[in-house]
């Protein structure tokens, strides 16, 4: 067989690369070391009593109790976005807290059992050691064991061979001129195994480096149990702070790193909720209800999170139970102190307490996490409980306020109706003109509807004012659109009032004279009237009741008064008797005006109960003023438009007959009767 140097050598040649060539030193190190190995050695550990019981849990169940601890993680961070409270950041921050700490002791636990298991197994499979040969590990773990056993071998080759070059060396020194080629030659060899056994020195290191750094996140150098550990605490990214704020004792660098670290979680977590400004008194009935909603819905994830958080306390309990079992069957009896004399049962007694100590201090490795999470855990659902209570509170306060807010809307509701009900009999009841009759109901009707609205507006609303300004740009915006509909709705009030139009009146508004037909909230419906007698033309004329603010007149007749004022102009000589003219014309037409006079007062007391004042019966008016042409005498008289033709005939002739008969008082001939109307 040749030695490993020239077998390292073949392969070298062989294969002509590196790594791979160091892949095939090691295994041929192995093997060439294998034979001269020296036998493992024996298992220095003591062996379990055969009273000892063994661990009372599986990987399963620790593995188990992990998941459900970060799960129940997971499932609570969601509830840290609740706003239970006014100001419960600091109640947040703490429940987190607790959360984190309690997965964290979870993975302390099964760590603590991982390492109990691992113990417990190897001392099962040192027991069978003896009787059964070692074979190479497979996978990555024999790999690490066989490139350990490797390096180790390398160092002592590189040890070997550095004694043997120092060596020759110092034979070199002493020796004769025939025998130093011969220790050349061997220095040579030397040297060169030496470069070889560095060289594959530093292939074993490379692949342990990148066999460290690469593989570990694989979990192939760690057991199973401690696997299924290490891959659910990588989906907790929040422990990475905490391990390393417990790593800053080591060092400045690693307590700045861990102060960071540790302070980002809390932070963010106070960043993300602010503070819930409702107010159950401000509020209205919209913000009262939504708000009911919202904290009912929060009730149930908060009945939720506290039924899990339950069930997780009942998961620790099942674990503990068997650990705190196994404790009292170890600490037993064994605490009191025998009184025998017998030196091989005390020693058997030392013995036992020596190992029962030793299995109560690896069961307080675990039960001292697993009591510590579960006081977390307890600490966790009171905070839960705390914040069902105020939650509880809270609805309370929000039902009692929204009961209040309706039967306050409600109240004033019914308050708008018993006001527009006593208002509408009332107006049934003691008025009997149809028109203001129908006035006082159309206002009712807007009345009504404004006080509703506002009602409604405000209890069902809140935060009236910070809509203000969104208001006002609003009313801005539909007072310029509508302008001409705003005036014609503000003229509808003026044209219904106390001096108003109503139906059938003779008006002359914009230039167009007629009867009104209609009045509308924003128009007015007229019959049009024309002539000296003001009859129909048979067109309808639609006016804005816009139009009551152009700078034209309205004129309205008064209701009931049917009449309208004539006057006769007549001028006679300058050299007449002004007294005697006037007595004579004033006669005149006093006579004339006692014929259809009963018909004109009853018409005159219709209009004075229109007017808060007294108004002068119509009465025939004579005047007399001197001009270049002569005496001008003016008589104004009330006529009945529907006999006017009549009466200014009548009128004319006794004016006449009064002059006529005395010289002086002819007309003169630039003169001439003149008949003119002054209705409109």
């Amino acid at each position: 067989m040749l030695p490993s140097a020239q077998l390292m050598n073949h392969a070298l040649k062989f294969l002509g690369s590196r790594t791979v060539s160091a892949l095939l030193a090691v295994v041929l190190l192995t093997a060439a070391a294998t034979p001269n190995a020296p036998a493992p050695p024996a298992n220095t550990s003591t062996p379990p009593s055969a009273a000892q019981p063994s661990f009372p849990l599986t990987s399963d169940d620790v593995a188990a109790h992990a998941g459900e601890t970060v799960d129940w993680f997971h499932h609570l961070a969601p509830i840290e976005q609740l706003q239970v409270a006014a100001a419960d950041s600091a109640t947040r921050e703490r429940l987190h807290q607790q959360s984190l700490t309690a997965v964290r002791l979870a993975f302390q636990f099964g760590r603590a059992c991982a390492a109990l298991l691992n113990a417990e197994s190897r001392q099962t499979s040192g027991q069978t050691a003896s009787a059964t040969p070692l074979k190479p590990a497979g996978g990555q773990k024999g790999l690490a064991g066989r490139l350990d056993q490797a390096l180790a071998d390398v160092t002592q080759r590189i040890d070997t061979l550095q004694s043997q070059l120092d060596t020759l060396k110092e034979k070199m020194t002493r020796a004769r001129a025939r025998e130093l080629e011969t220790l050349k030659a061997q220095l040579a060899q030397v040297n060169a195994a030496l470069r070889l056994a560095h060289e594959v020195q530093a292939s074993v290191q490379d692949m342990q480096t990148f066999q460290a750094n690469s593989l570990v996140g694989d979990n192939r150098n760690l057991s199973p149990l401690e696997g299924q550990l290490a891959d659910m605490e990588r989906s907790v990214p929040e422990l990475r702070g905490g391990a390393q704020a417990a790593a800053s004792a080591k060092g400045p660098a690693n307590a700045a790193a861990g102060n960071n670290a540790g302070s980002s979680a809390p932070t963010s977590a106070g960043v993300a909720h602010p503070a819930d400004n409702f107010r159950e008194d401000n509020a209205g009935v919209i913000g009262l209800v939504t708000q009911w909603f919202s904290l009912h819905d929060m009730r149930a994830q908060l009945a939720a999170y506290i039924k899990e958080t339950g069930d997780l306390q009942d998961e620790i309990e099942k674990v503990r139970t068997p650990l705190v079992g196994q404790v009292r069957s170890v600490v037993g009896d064994d605490l009191s102190i025998s009184t025998s004399t017998d030196l091989a049962q005390l020693a058997a007694q030392r013995d036992a307490l020596e190992s029962d100590t030793n299995r109560f201090k690896q069961l307080a490795t675990v039960l001292v996490p697993l009591g510590e999470q579960a006081l977390t855990v307890d600490s966790a659902m009171s905070t839960l409980d705390d914040w069902r209570n105020t939650l509880e509170n809270r609805m309370a306060s929000v039902t009692r306020y929204l009961a209040i807010r309706i039967g306050i809307v409600l109240g004033w509701i019914a308050v708008v109706l018993i006001v527009s009900d006593v208002w509408r009999r009332a107006t049934f009841r003691y008025l009997h003109d149809l028109r203001r009759r129908r006035q006082f109901l159309v206002l009712r009707r807007v009345v009504v509807a404004i006080a509703l609205t506002v009602v409604a507006i405000f209890g069902l609303v809140s935060e009236i004012g910070s809509i203000a300004t969104y208001i006002g740009f609003v009313t801005a915006g539909i007072a310029v659109a509508l302008q001409n509909v705003i005036l014609a709705i503000v003229a509808y009030f003026f044209l219904i009032g106390r001096y108003g139009v109503r139906i059938g009146d003779r008006i002359t508004m914009a230039g167009v004279t007629g009867r009104v037909v209609d009045i509308s909230l924003v128009r007015i419906y007229l019959m049009e009237l024309a002539g000296a007698d003001l009859h129909a033309t048979g067109r309808m004329v639609v006016l804005s009741n816009a139009v009551l603010f152009q700078p034209t007149a309205l004129f309205k007749q008064i209701p009931g008064a049917d009449f309208v004022w004539h006057t006769v102009t007549l001028t006679i000589a300058a050299t007449a008797d002004v007294s005697e003219a006037h007595k004579r014309l004033k006669a005149a037409a006093d006579e004339v005006y006692a014929k259809y006079r009963p018909a004109i007062e009853r018409q005159h007391a219709m209009v004075q109960r229109f007017i808060d004042f007294d108004a002068s019966s119509p009465q025939p008016e004579v005047r007399l003023r001197l001009t270049e042409n002569g005496l001008e005498c003016s008589v104004r008289y009330p006529v009945e438009l529907d006999h006017a033709a009549s009466i200014d005939q009548q009128m004319l002739k006794a004016l006449r007959d009064a002059l006529e008969h005395d010289s002086q008082f002819k007309l003169v001939a630039t003169g001439a009767v003149v008949l003119r109307s002054s209705d409109t």
